[in-house]
C-alpha cells in the first residue's frame, strides 16, 4: 500500500452498509466490523446524497424524524465525507471510457463512489459487489462486503 497518512481513513463505506447500522435486526458482521474500523470509515458525498434523498422522500412523521436524527447525530458526526474531486472525476472518466469500449457500461454513481475511492487510496465497503466488478476489470478498485 502506498505511504498513507495514518489519520486519513482507509474504508469508503457504501450506503447499504452504513444504513445497516439503523436496521431493527442488524448484518452481527457489518456491526462489528463498523465499531472495529469505526475511525478508519468514511463515506463520500455521493452516498450522503443517497442517504438523505431516502430519508427526505419519507412521508413526515416518527420514522422521517428518527432516520433525520441518526444521519444527522450519527453518520454525519462520526464519518468523514469525502469529496467528489479533479483527481476522482478523471478517474471517473477513464473508467467510464474503458468500461464502454469493453461493453460494460456502468452506472454513473457506483463509478462516481468508486472513483473517489481510488482517488483516496481507499478500500470501498459495500455489498452490491456485482455492481462493481466491472470497475475492478479497468481499475485497481479493492472492495470489501462485510456482510460476508
Amino acid at each position: 500500500m502506498n505511504n498513507i497518512d495514518d489519520e486519513e481513513p482507509h474504508y469508503l463505506l457504501d450506503s447499504n452498509i452504513v444504513s445497516e447500522i439503523i436496521k431493527p435486526n442488524p448484518n452481527f458482521n457489518v456491526i462489528k466490523k463498523i465499531a472495529e474500523h469505526n475511525s478508519d470509515c468514511a463515506i463520500c458525498a455521493p452516498v450522503w446524497q443517497e442517504m438523505l434523498f431516502g430519508m427526505y422522500r419519507l412521508p413526515e412523521g416518527l420514522n422521517k424524524k428518527y432516520l433525520e436524527n441518526f444521519l444527522m447525530d450519527d453518520v454525519h458526526e462520526n464519518f468523514k465525507i469525502k469529496h467528489f474531486t479533479e483527481k476522482a472525476a478523471t478517474i471517473q472518466a477513464k473508467i467510464r471510457a474503458n468500461l464502454e469500449k469493453l461493453g460494460k457500461p456502468t452506472q454513473k454513481e457506483d463509478s462516481m463512489i468508486a472513483s473517489i475511492a481510488l482517488a483516496n487510496h481507499m478500500v470501498l465497503v459495500t455489498r452490491n459487489t456485482k455492481h462493481f466488478e466491472p470497475i475492478q476489470e479497468v481499475s485497481e478498485l479493492q472492495i470489501e462486503n462485510w456482510f460476508e
